[in-house]
């Protein structure tokens, strides 16, 4: 990965900046069942592995940075919330993901439990926490062209 963030950051104009998106490292995608006010947890999804290619992805950031490839912008972090009709467009949604995360021992059943006796207009929540990183490309990136 770093090489193409190399390339990235040559094929961007001087001062050009990169976004780099990807799960929060200790915020694991959770589900919960929601009505009118109120917000009933379920269970956090597992990926182990998952965080090998993120412990990838985090390390090539870094290694550029070093590098002087680029420099860090800014970080921060953001949670997505996709709110679901029924337990089908749950599976459908979680079979997008790769790879597809899986659900704690017990977590499934709770979710049917909980499912089988939710109010009137209950919504599954799906809540994916996500870093945002900006780097800004340097002189480096684009000294390395010629």
């Amino acid at each position: 990965m770093v090489h193409v963030l190399r390339r990235t950051g040559q094929a961007l104009r001087p001062g050009g900046v990169l976004v780099s998106i990807q799960p929060h490292r200790s915020k694991r995608l959770s589900i919960s069942i929601t009505a009118r006010s109120q917000r009933v947890p379920v269970a956090a999804l597992v990926n182990p592995p998952f965080e090998r290619y993120l412990s990838a992805a985090e390390a090539s950031l870094r290694r550029v940075v070093l590098d002087r490839w680029f420099t860090l912008i800014g970080r921060t972090s953001y949670d997505y919330r996709t709110r679901l009709a029924n337990l089908s467009e749950l599976d459908r949604y979680l079979d997008l993901l790769s790879p597809r995360p899986r659900f704690p021992p017990g977590g499934r059943r709770r979710l049917n439990v909980l499912w089988a006796s939710r109010l009137p207009g209950a919504r599954i929540q799906v809540t994916e926490s996500m870093v945002l990183i900006a780097l800004r490309v340097t002189s480096t990136a684009h000294n390395a062209r010629r």
